[in-house]
């Protein structure tokens, strides 16, 4: 009975003694793995463009010009990366400046009140090899809203320094709280991303 204890005794130890050492060697890979596969967004790179309806027979096309983001990419499991993008409102240029300053007030994106549109993922589902749904919400305009963007990898190589992306989407903007001026310019919003992610050093 004591050499029994004693042999339980000593398998205890040693079970703690692994799962120490585990911890330890956690402790020193998890930092390195995390920088490894953070990734910026290089704004210079990138596009946030927008569509919507106007008066029925055309469209109003522009671009948001200023944002950032942040993307945790692992090449062996996509599917478990994350994205986090930050968009100012403010900066939204349509090639008119009478109708930008109007946009920026508060008929429309009020940005005195909101001034940043967020995006972050929450899962993405892989289609193919190169392409997926990246699930997540969109806070804008004081909502925040489940949204989807169909996702396409322009990288062949998953383990480069740069990672490029295009995503795109279709929104209502009476969704998010604004909806002045329905039946005159549209409610549907298509979004369309152009993004270069940059290995964070």
């Amino acid at each position: 009975m004591l050499r029994s204890s004693t042999n339980q005794d000593l398998a205890a130890r040693s079970s703690r003694r692994g799962l120490v050492a585990l911890t330890l060697i956690g402790l020193l890979v998890l930092p390195t793995f995390a920088q490894a596969n953070a990734y910026v967004l290089n704004k210079d790179h990138s596009k946030i463009l927008f569509s919507i309806g106007h008066f029925y027979v055309s469209s109003t096309d522009g671009q948001f010009t200023a944002f950032d983001g942040k993307l945790n990419f692992e090449a062996a499991a996509p599917e478990h990366g994350t994205a986090t993008i930050h968009i100012s409102p403010a900066s939204i240029s349509t090639g008119i400046a009478a109708r930008d300053d109007h946009l920026r007030t508060a008929d429309f994106f009020d940005t005195a009140r909101f001034p940043v549109a967020t995006f972050e993922s929450t899962s993405l589902d892989r289609v193919t090899g190169t392409t997926g749904k990246m699930i997540g919400t969109l806070s804008l305009h004081g909502v925040t809203k489940p949204v989807t963007l169909n996702v396409t990898l322009l990288t062949p190589d998953l383990n480069a320094d740069q990672l490029k992306f295009s995503a795109s989407t279709t929104l209502k903007r009476s969704d998010y709280g604004m909806n002045n001026y329905l039946g005159v310019i549209g409610d549907e919003v298509t979004l369309t991303i152009q993004a270069e992610f940059d290995r964070e050093k």
